[in-house]
């Protein structure tokens, strides 16, 4: 199966959602850690309803607003999702385009490199300030003794990308002497 379908599945999980919301999710949830298309969303859930993986809820009708079908993920899916979870993982494949252009610094004069790492450590301030804000947040809503919340394995990802950030910003600092 493919990864799509585990994000979808891993949302999914943890309550029924309109692909609409589930666009959003992906931005706001994963999207920092995991990207996904907005035009693979309605086509995935579709198939994974004919394989039973998700089903349909129902649907929600306002009348300001188009309706909006409402997923839920089935036995079948969160088994598959769980069988999935506790596979052994590979090593990722980082694909960052600023490291490719880091790479090439040697071609480049020296201040207008140090122009481009200040803009790109900038950049990674701001997603630091943002996951250290999402981790308040998130903890301020978790249920501290429950291993089963989901909100506890969202705080460890959150924490994940704050140490992230925290890495590249010191890479930029280091990238900047040596400049």
């Amino acid at each position: 199966m493919s990864s799509i379908r585990y994000a979808l599945l891993s949302l999914l999980a943890r309550e029924p959602l309109s692909g609409y919301d589930i666009k959003l999710q992906m931005n706001g949830r994963i999207g920092p850690f995991w990207k996904v298309g907005s035009n693979q969303v309605y086509p995935e859930l579709s198939k994974m309803e004919a394989e039973g993986l998700v089903k349909l809820q129902g649907v929600e009708q306002h009348t300001y607003r188009p309706a909006r079908k409402l997923y839920e993920v089935t036995e079948a899916g969160k088994e598959a999702l769980i069988r999935w979870t506790v596979e052994p993982g590979g090593v990722e494949n980082v694909r960052d385009d600023f490291l490719l252009k880091a790479y090439n610094a040697w071609l480049v004069e020296p201040e207008k490199m140090k122009v481009q790492v200040e803009e790109i450590r900038k950049l990674h301030e701001e997603r630091l300030a943002a996951y250290e804000e999402k981790v308040e947040e998130l903890k301020r809503i978790a249920d501290p003794g429950k291993t089963d919340d989901p909100i506890a394995s969202s705080i460890s990802v959150v924490e994940f990308g704050v140490e992230y950030e925290r890495l590249y910003i010191r890479w930029c600092d280091n990238f900047l002497k040596k400049l």
